[in-house]
């Protein structure tokens, strides 16, 4: 790797020969931590470098705290998130969602993360199981019942204790509600682009650009991003299947661009650089949650979230009357369709109908 890399005049910080990019090395036990900045720009690695030393000087005291014994459920919670963001095989959009189920684990049982891991019961993590079902869905549930197991489990692994108190099997998980799809309709959504692009703000028109191509596309946030202009051929965009373009399942797939996205492909190449690094790119703009969020509220729309334009992409495609598993295939579903089914399923059934209403004799 070091032949690759060299050393710039910020300690810690080096940067990649080939693709430009900056990277952090660290040292833990004598042993070499690289994290790559995802940035081109030098004065922008050196803000992330300074946050990412600040996160990793705390996270050592942590373990010294671990390695002694002394350590909280919170320090213990800490070193395991920590560790996970040092995990290759997983997508940074995952490492925060166990962050988040943290977070929700301490809302529910905010006094946990000063307590002594060895105060810990089972009768104790029932006992929070009920509270936490009681306010959150399935789905985080259950997610946050298996990040806790997680986080002790670690602590077995690092000798803090000799036994999970999360028992899994005796704490049962719930089964997830199916997400009921509330969804704009197509002049409803017309007027939130219009929300988006004319705000006022000096990013507005490549906010628009991420919410319309999430919307004309079905990609998850993270594939879109990292959406290059040499994707973009025979009417057709490819998606790499890799863990830094966010594609589950590590699969790469082509996905057809439609009228709405060839124009807004169009549009966009007009459009002037606003950041040099992303020239590469189609997007400018990497996420548009919050600008979608207020969109929606001045319009009086239910809020929408960036895998909603996903949804939204799958609904259209359906109601126009393409198959459900040519569309599972465009979102890059490997089930055959049976997810698909499951969450656009009764758009068939409506759509059957409504076809049904035009035969004749």
């Amino acid at each position: 790797m070091a032949n690759h890399f060299v050393q710039t005049k910020t300690q810690f910080l080096l940067q990649n020969v080939d693709s430009g990019m900056y990277y952090a090395r660290v040292f833990r036990d004598k042993k070499q931590i690289w994290k790559s900045l995802k940035t081109k720009a030098i004065s922008v690695a050196q803000v992330r470098l300074a946050e990412l030393l600040k996160i990793h000087r705390a996270a050592a005291k942590t373990i010294e705290s671990v390695g002694s014994g002394k350590a909280t459920v919170g320090q213990l919670a800490t070193v395991y998130l920590e560790g996970e963001a040092r995990r290759v095989d997983i997508k940074p959009a995952t490492i925060e969602y166990r962050r988040r189920m943290w977070r929700s684990i301490t809302k529910t049982w905010p006094e946990l993360t000063a307590m002594n891991p060895r105060q810990i019961s089972e009768s104790m993590v029932r006992e929070w199981a009920h509270r936490h079902s009681e306010e959150y869905s399935g789905t985080q549930y259950n997610n946050s019942v298996d990040t806790l197991h997680a986080i002790f489990e670690s602590a077995v692994t690092s000798g803090a204790i000799v036994r999970n108190p999360v028992n899994r099997d005796e704490i049962g998980k719930r089964k997830p509600c199916q997400k009921k799809l509330e969804l704009p309709t197509g002049g409803q959504f017309e007027a939130v682009v219009r929300e988006v692009r004319g705000n006022g703000s000096l990013f507005a028109p490549m906010i628009g650009d991420t919410v319309e191509f999430l919307a004309y596309s079905g990609c998850r946030i993270e594939e879109a991003a990292n959406v290059k202009w040499a994707d973009v051929q025979d009417g057709r965009i490819w998606i790499h299947g890799d863990a830094e373009t966010g594609t589950k399942g590590g699969d790469s797939r082509r996905i057809p661009i439609i009228p709405p996205l060839a124009r807004l492909l169009e549009k966009i190449k007009t459009r002037p650089l606003w950041r040099k690094e992303r020239g590469e790119y189609v997007l400018q703009i990497r996420e548009c949650i919050r600008s979608l969020g207020s969109a929606c509220e001045k319009v009086g729309v239910r809020r929408l979230t960036q895998h909603d334009l996903r949804h939204l992409f799958a609904t259209r495609c359906i109601e126009s009357g393409v198959d459900i598993p040519t569309v599972s295939r465009w979102l890059g579903h490997k089930d055959g369709g049976a997810l698909a089914m499951r969450t656009y399923g009764h758009l068939r059934d409506e759509h059957s109908q409504a076809m049904a209403a035009k035969v004749q004799f």
